[in-house]
């Protein structure tokens, strides 16, 4: 498989198991001036999901992306399409009260139905496997936490069901956990291959897709690269844990870093054993969780990190550390099944100080919107679909809930004191844990 070299001389890495699925489409450099209703920064899901919906309202859209579409976290990802990413229901409620929980629910809800809704509609391949989700206790005391879990799905009315030590080896066979709270309608996909095909997509219904094309400044009139320009009324910049680099959003915006490992297919009668009842994509109740669920072709994908990597400055190439751990933890959770990794890679995923989104305007550009910290990819959909909403309809409910002005529990003075990466290690475990 050839190696795709972007105008910016980055190397798409090889490592990535969803990239072995199918090569980037030939880029296409911006080049002069361009002239647009819209012109989004970024070729992620946000970026894309927005690029369409503005798309088939009738305007004039352009992405700009630095490397290829997919080529950042939205395509280096697990591809879990579940509501629950790097916070559970219950946390919401804790923090936000049941009606604001409620409302904050049904939105990355949407975002799974748009991602769904966009595979059926355009028959996108990217592996679409029907996978209930399961939250998994790794102890008695742990435990607590699933079914606090289970009571805050049922106390704002969704479908769950909780498993405890007796009973949650029928969904994973394996010993080692003490229940889960298991819930439907998720899946998962390979995402890559969504962002590209929603890529062609965008690409025959008109919308040029200008990659290896980073945009050095956004204006109140659209944005620049080193080749060109495009000009536009409205500027949606959607680059995740890179929006610092573009806008005033400096200590609102940082990063987690996990990795992901797939391995070599595993015999029917192995995939079966991990998954008795069926594929379910699973995560655990650690602050710096493990996660794992079945990909194509009999193969399990496994994620997980610590407290050394997850919140370092840099991405870490030390995939043979995670490798090793990966395989440890699969051998302690299933030793009755072999499992090698094939594949490892690290990953950077934008978040905020308390795990939900940042968006909101340049307060001297207000035609300029900043998107990011979308902690999974139906946020992201959901994300891009309302900035495409704002423009369209003025929809603006979220505006407040999400700004990147919003006040959170360590402010930008004590995070100066702490270091960023202390601060965002103490606001996420207050935000996931009490």
């Amino acid at each position: 498989m050839a190696d795709i070299h972007t105008p910016n001389n980055l190397l798409r890495d090889n490592n990535v198991f969803w990239y072995t699925a199918q090569d980037p489409a030939p880029p296409r450099a911006l080049s002069g001036a361009v002239r647009a209703d819209a012109v989004i920064v970024g070729g992620g899901m946000t970026g894309l999901s927005c690029a369409q919906k503005l798309r088939d309202a009738g305007l004039a859209v352009v992405v700009l992306e630095r490397d290829f579409c997919g080529a950042g976290a939205s395509g280096k990802t697990s591809g879990f399409i579940t509501p629950d990413s790097e916070i559970v229901l219950s946390a919401v409620i804790a923090s936000r009260g049941p009606a604001r929980a409620k409302r904050i629910w049904e939105f990355v809800l949407s975002g799974v139905e748009v991602i769904r809704n966009t595979i059926g509609r355009h028959g996108i391949a990217c592996d679409y496997q029907i996978q209930d989700s399961l939250f998994i206790s790794n102890s008695r005391a742990a435990q607590r936490s699933v079914e606090e879990e289970h009571r805050a799905r049922a106390s704002l009315g969704y479908t769950s069901r909780l498993y405890d030590m007796n009973d949650i080896k029928s969904a994973v066979g394996s010993d080692r956990y003490a229940g889960g709270v298991r819930f439907p309608d998720t899946f998962g996909i390979n995402s890559y291959l969504y962002c590209q095909g929603l890529r062609a997509v965008l690409a025959d219904a008109g919308v040029p897709i200008y990659e290896g094309s980073g945009v050095t400044r956004v204006s109140h009139d659209g944005a620049r690269t080193a080749a060109g320009a495009v000009y536009a009324k409205h500027v949606i910049v959607c680059t995740d844990r890179f929006l610092p680099d573009l806008t005033p959003v400096q200590k609102e915006i940082y990063h987690v870093q996990t990795f992901l490992g797939v391995s070599q297919p595993l015999a029917d009668r192995d995939a079966q054993r991990v998954f008795p009842d069926g594929n379910l994509m699973v995560w655990d109740t650690d602050l710096v969780y493990n996660y794992f669920r079945m990909a194509g072709q009999n193969r399990i994908l496994l994620g997980g990190g610590d407290l050394r990597y997850t919140y370092a400055r840099a991405v870490s190439a030390n995939t043979s550390r995670f490798k090793k751990r990966l395989e440890r933890y699969f051998a302690r959770q299933f030793p009755q099944i072999p499992l090698t990794l094939e594949y490892v890679w690290p990953g950077m995923l934008g978040v905020s100080k308390d795990l939900l989104p940042i968006m909101g305007p340049n307060p001297a550009m207000p035609n300029v919107w900043y998107v990011g910290a979308a902690t999974g990819l139906p946020w992201a959909a959901a994300l891009g679909v309302y900035a495409a909403d704002r423009i369209l309809s003025g929809r603006d409910e979220f505006d407040e809930e999400f700004s990147w002005r919003r006040r959170f529990f360590i402010g930008p003075r004590l995070q100066t004191l702490l270091t960023t990466p202390l601060t965002y290690a103490v606001s996420h475990g207050i935000a996931e844990h009490l």
